[in-house]
């Protein structure tokens, strides 16, 4: 079983990356983070799922990378940056369906996004 953790679950793509995932036999969601809704059931939020569980948290990477094997970021613009680079330290497998990772060119993101990359490394 995988265990999965989704930051920035509350927007859009985390319903549903979550809605997804959760139909999936081999995941278990261990963690679904938001920094407004923290403490929220899911349920309260997504009306469209049932029965999880699961309550929206806090973002505390140190605590999370003991609860995941991978993580989804669902992140603001700019937000991944860190978190990424963090993960990836921590030997966690790592999908960004932000913006922050999209491009694989740290030259095309500072023309797109009229700021550097600061992980340009990681970039791929």
């Amino acid at each position: 079983m995988l265990k999965v953790a989704i930051l920035g679950g509350s927007g859009y793509t985390g319903c549903e990356l979550l809605r997804l995932l959760l139909s999936h036999p081999n995941v278990k969601i261990t963690a679904v983070t938001s920094q407004k809704l923290a403490g929220t059931l899911v349920t309260d939020i997504f009306l469209n799922i049932r029965n999880t569980g699961l309550k929206f948290e806090l973002m505390d990477l140190k605590k999370l990378v003991k609860k995941a094997d991978l993580f989804f970021l669902c992140l603001p613009h700019k937000t991944s940056q860190e978190t990424v680079a963090f993960l990836h330290k921590s030997g966690k497998k790592v999908i960004d369906l932000s913006a922050d990772f999209r491009l694989k060119s740290a030259a095309v993101y500072k023309k797109w996004y009229a700021t550097p990359h600061n992980y340009s490394p990681l970039l791929k």
